[in-house]
């Protein structure tokens, strides 16, 4: 990757069916993808680069704009290797492509990844200002991009790294609410979910999440806020768990002194997905992805998928059936987590209180809130003996050709830009 800020490494798929890399020694990865065809779907560019001071790997990928700017997160994680961190961006884009298109924003779909255990600044025991640079270097990155690609908040990225990003660009959304922005957007995900679970529980006669017993897999900003709003809605239990012993330190600090008793905490090591295996209601991941696996789904209790986290389905096109065939209702996490982008990504329009742009989608009367897609999806995928993730890809994939009224497919404009000025 190069460590040029100005001229960022790009992959682009081209319309005579191949990818073009802007230097030979990528050309390789994007041939490897290309020809895979598991994840790679026609992504419009890839963008990278090595913070020129920091050396942490730093990544942009704009998946479809035909509705608009390529828009998602910037995920700070760690990878174990290249691959991981490339499929990461590749699979996260695609999904924000039908997430924004589902929920009629006039937004493409796109992902922000940063390789966390590379380089100085992210890892533990670096230090503020270290971390500083890491997202002042990725905010320069981003304004190299023209506008193809907006940024946002997302795992491992807070509010100071917002502020960071947002010093050097103004391609970002999720800025901190004393600069003019709309903030962590954990509250409403959380309230998302809950209206998604609501309707898969209509969906099977049940009128309401009093008396449910839940599995919370996950207690950060968005598992923690989840299970507030699922006391107020009289749930009778909830089991949690997380890997981060801080995490549940705060969690049980938050909840001990109303709801000692009605809440089990677990501590539980990586890659434990027991949780997922409890005999309840619902079992709602709110953590890492890729925890829908065959491995995993073989010892599903439960009757109902519904949570926040992004890309649950280890492969999209088969664990979908395996859930299926076991008569498991899953709600594609696109459509259950859609609140996150909704609140911040039209910032620049500013704000309202009780937003009826932000209510219409936690609300009953729009035919495309969670709640009554949730339920047209769940009914259809019964009347046609399809899966939800199915019906709910092809709605979206519908939608995200639709391109936006004023501007165009602008967005592909911008990055055949980019690719003619790195030649």
């Amino acid at each position: 990757m190069s460590s040029n800020l100005i001229k960022p490494s790009i992959l682009s798929h081209s319309p005579k069916r191949r990818v073009i890399a802007s230097h030979p020694i990528l050309q390789p990865i994007g041939d490897y993808f290309f020809q895979e065809g598991i994840d790679f779907d026609k992504h419009e560019g890839i963008f990278g680069q090595i913070g020129p001071k920091s050396g942490v790997l730093q990544g942009a990928f704009a998946h479809r704009t035909c509705r608009g700017a390529a828009a998602g997160g910037a995920r700070n994680w760690s990878y174990n290797s290249i691959e991981d961190w490339f499929r990461d961006g590749i699979r996260l884009s695609r999904a924000m492509t039908h997430k924004n298109a589902l929920a009629e924003l006039w937004w493409g779909g796109g992902k922000g990844v940063i390789a966390r255990n590379s380089g100085v600044g992210l890892e533990e025991g670096d230090t503020p200002l270290q971390r500083r640079l890491v997202f002042e270097e990725y905010g320069l990155f981003i304004s190299s991009l023209k506008g193809c690609y907006v940024t946002a908040e997302d795992v491992g990225t807070k509010d100071e790294d917002m502020s960071a990003i947002f010093s050097k660009t103004r391609f970002t959304t999720c800025i901190p609410p004393g600069f003019g922005g709309s903030g962590n957007p954990s509250s409403p995900t959380a309230r998302g979910v809950v209206r998604a679970l609501e309707a898969a529980f209509s969906h099977i006669g049940r009128k309401s999440l009093e008396g449910a017993t839940i599995a919370v897999q996950g207690v950060g900003h968005v598992g923690s806020n989840f299970i507030q709003f699922l006391l107020e809605k009289r749930v009778k239990r909830i089991i949690a768990c997380d890997v981060d012993p801080q995490k549940l330190q705060v969690a049980e600090k938050r909840f001990k002194e109303f709801y000692d008793g009605k809440i089990e905490f677990r501590l539980t090591k990586q890659n434990d997905h027991s949780l997922l295996f409890e005999d309840v209601d619902a079992v709602s991941p709110c953590g890492i992805g890729n925890i829908l696996t065959p491995q995993t789904i073989k010892n599903i209790k439960t009757n109902i998928v519904c949570g926040a986290a992004n890309n649950q389905l280890g492969d999209p096109a088969k664990d979908d059936k395996l859930l299926a065939e076991r008569g498991i209702i899953y709600v594609p996490d696109f459509l259950a987590n859609r609140m996150g982008i909704v609140n911040c990504a039209d910032e620049q329009y500013g704000y309202i209180d009780d937003d009826p742009f932000i209510e219409k989608h936690l609300g009953d009367s729009w035919e495309n809130s969670i709640y009554n897609c949730t339920k047209l999806i769940l009914d259809k995928a019964k009347a046609t003996k399809r899966t939800p993730q199915e019906i709910a890809v092809e709605l979206a994939e519908q939608k995200s050709f639709v391109e936006h009224p004023i501007r165009g497919h602008r967005g592909i404009q911008i990055i055949e830009s980019l690719i003619k000025k790195s030649n």
